[in-house]
């Protein structure tokens, strides 16, 4: 019996604590963080793609074949080439890139600070800046075109 009433004291103290806590949490405002919106964010200037390729290879070394390429034969995504790139991966294939699509395309997404699926890319950083993660939505938003 007296197991009983501290059981039940302690679910009643939880609950007590519980609202307490639930009547303390600020006012943060609305959850923005993984809003997405796929405008090129200035329609003006063309965003030419080389600078983005160049980066996938030297930031991507497990997935450059010039580099260690080691995630190439467990992924199947390589940035060897913007075609390779554009076949995307065994699990992302045609979404790897989506042209006028970047909230869509999988690349995009890894890249970002919370992907959907998986690890941020890549997993031990360094990772893509503001301005850099900007210019790959912004070539993306623009149809993604590589000539």
């Amino acid at each position: 019996m007296k197991s009983r009433y501290l059981l039940l004291c302690a679910l009643s103290t939880v609950a007590a604590a519980a609202a307490c806590v639930d009547t303390l949490e600020p006012e943060i405002g609305e959850v923005t963080a993984g809003n997405c919106e796929n405008e090129d964010s200035d329609p003006d200037t063309d965003v030419e793609a080389e600078p983005i390729l160049m980066h996938l290879k030297m930031g991507c070394g497990c997935h450059n074949p010039a580099g260690s390429g080691v995630s190439i034969d467990s992924t199947g995504f390589s940035v060897g080439s913007w075609s390779s790139i554009k076949r995307g991966g065994n699990t992302g294939r045609d979404k790897s890139i989506v042209p006028g699509d970047p909230c869509g395309s999988v690349l995009y997404q890894k890249l970002s600070n919370a992907p959907p699926t998986g690890a941020r890319m890549p997993p031990s950083g360094p990772y893509w800046s503001r301005a850099e993660m900007q210019a790959l939505h912004d070539w993306i938003a623009e149809g993604a075109n590589v000539d």
